[in-house]
């Protein structure tokens, strides 16, 4: 996939867009909205060349957020694609949906926090 490409919103993958993972741009942006091309929760990068899911943002409810009691600063941990992530922010958005700011935590950022 090449710069021209476009998301599922028509908004252009470049350089920006690499993968967390394996730095390929060859992948596919969802952004997260409900008007538009999509209608997601979260908002994720897919890459084509390596076949992973990098999560930018994650919508929860109240009742996801006392159970998993996260917070700004702590590790999510996505068990299905075995990642982990540094949770940046959280922010309260309407009565009931809380959105997880999320940075990839590569080998080196999760052998640190093994350590300690």
């Amino acid at each position: 996939m090449d710069a021209a490409r476009t998301t599922g919103r028509d908004e252009p993958v470049g350089a920006d867009r690499a993968c967390a993972w394996c730095g390929s741009g060859d992948g596919r942006f969802v952004s997260r909205g409900f008007a538009g091309a999509t209608d997601a929760n979260d908002q994720f990068f897919e890459c084509a060349a390596c076949n992973r899911t990098t999560y930018e943002i994650l919508s929860r409810t109240g009742r996801e957020m006392r159970l998993g009691r996260y917070k700004a600063g702590d590790v999510y941990q996505d068990r299905t694609n075995r990642t982990r992530y540094h949770i940046g922010r959280v922010l309260r958005v309407g009565a009931n949906e809380f959105l997880l700011y999320l940075k990839p935590l590569d080998s080196s950022d999760q052998a640190t926090l093994a350590r300690h």
